[in-house]
């Protein structure tokens, strides 16, 4: 039995408070048994797909110069406060991890041989990249040392004919290597890591500090609830709302809209600044409408918000966003599969944060048909989504998860590994 979920997105909670409750993983873990004595399963591998620790989502960058940033040159203090970061997750979520710990989950499961893996993806970039966070992972997880699969950008297996990786490689702002998916081409730093501390975690960051100096009428929790709404920006689905958000909360907070526009302002000049920002756009401006050319377009739009109007804003957030356009997690899968074992019959990613299952291809091989099925393991945070008639958002929790059983555990017509998927949503206001 095979157990795939991904987008966790453990924090810090320097820069939020959306730790997913240990209750919710309480209860993951007991519906997972149901189903594991049910199949009569001798073994289950619970896969984390990526973006399990977010070392992006923090203030505690804004504490090193930006040389020592991620994106930055100074190797040595970036790694030490990538380990306060995660060392700061673990303590946060102490309770959580310690329930998928190796005797925990021997305790839960009794004689099912289980094991977790841990596949990275762009939030959790670093955790491959330094040998002291790859230590802590494997003791924050219970990894086993001598499991090969551990901090590989893909598993797969025939037995289960899954092939699954965390599928940032199809989206160009979060992925900066080649087609080859090498071990060098997931170490670049994608323009994604600065977009998320540099923009999406300073903002709220310095409206805080600026709306503190101002002074203004603002209470203690009017702030706090202020700086919730900015933190909540990469939360919006689909991503390609995020700018009507944001509008949304300059508008709903016009007593202090001088000082939020002020602060955009400042934040994307700083973010216009960064050395590694202005060595990537001279290397992705290929003179067409280009990935640089994205950015830019969605700078220049955050620039807009002192000079024009509620109305004229959404329409201009709505150019802007059929300008970007958005990749394509489907059409990757479609590829890969013309790449890999043909006895792969599903694609499994996460990363967009929305549980999908796509089919692709029906085949007829022998007289059996052979199905191959796209799946995205969604998110377990909350997220919010536009309303259809443009009057707001609204949100919710997500849980998602992916079984695939052998044709022993559950046997079929053509002795083909299947699959069950599970999703639930869950409105609390908090």
């Amino acid at each position: 039995m095979l157990v795939f979920i991904s987008d966790l997105h453990f924090v810090d909670e320097t820069a939020e408070k959306h730790n997913i409750p240990t209750l919710a993983f309480e209860i993951f873990l007991s519906h997972i048994k149901v189903l594991a004595d049910r199949v009569r399963a001798k073994e289950l591998k619970i896969v984390f797909l990526g973006e399990i620790f977010d070392l992006l989502r923090t203030e505690e960058w804004f504490n090193e110069n930006i040389e020592d940033r991620p994106w930055g040159k100074n190797k040595d203090k970036m790694h030490n406060r990538a380990k306060i970061i995660l060392n700061k997750i673990d303590e946060k979520n102490k309770d959580t991890f310690n329930i998928f710990k190796p005797a925990a989950l021997e305790n839960r499961f009794g004689n099912i041989k289980t094991e977790t893996i841990y596949i990275p993806g762009n939030h959790d970039r670093l955790c491959f990249i330094i040998d002291d966070l790859k230590e802590k992972v494997v003791d924050i997880l219970g990894l086993k040392d001598s499991n090969p699969d551990n901090f590989k950008h893909h598993f797969s297996s025939v037995k289960y004919g899954v092939y699954a990786l965390h599928g940032h490689f199809f989206d160009k702002f979060n992925y900066e290597g080649g087609p080859d998916r090498s071990e060098k081409d997931y170490k670049l730093v994608p323009i994604g890591d600065p977009i998320t501390t540099e923009l999406i975690a300073k903002l709220p960051y310095k409206l805080v500090k600026n709306i503190e100096k101002a002074k203004c009428i603002l209470n203690e929790k009017e702030i706090e609830k202020l700086k919730q709404n900015f933190q909540d920006i990469e939360n919006i689905r689909p991503l390609s709302e995020t700018l009507k958000w944001l509008i949304y909360q300059v508008d709903a907070n016009k007593n202090v809209i001088d000082i939020i526009e002020k602060t955009i302002d400042e934040v994307v000049k700083e973010f216009r600044k960064l050395e590694f920002v202005k060595k990537w756009y001279k290397h992705h401006d290929k003179g067409r409408f280009d990935m640089a050319d994205k950015i830019q377009f969605i700078l220049k739009f955050l620039e807009k918000f002192k000079v024009f109007n509620l109305k004229r804003l959404l329409k201009e957030a709505d150019k802007t966003i059929k300008k970007i356009g958005k990749e394509s997690a489907v059409k990757g899968a479609e590829e890969l599969l013309s790449k890999i074992d043909k006895r792969i019959h599903y694609i499994v990613m996460g990363h967009t944060h929305t549980p999908l299952m796509e089919a692709l291809v029906l085949r007829d091989e022998g007289g059996i048909p052979c199905e191959y099925v796209y799946f995205n393991t969604g998110t377990w945070r909350k997220s919010y989504y536009a309303c259809r008639n443009r009057s707001g958002f609204i949100g919710w929790k997500n849980m998602t998860y992916v079984i695939f059983y052998t044709e022993e555990e559950k046997p079929n017509k053509y002795n083909l590994p299947v699959f069950e998927t599970w999703s639930g949503s869950l409105k609390m206001e908090e």
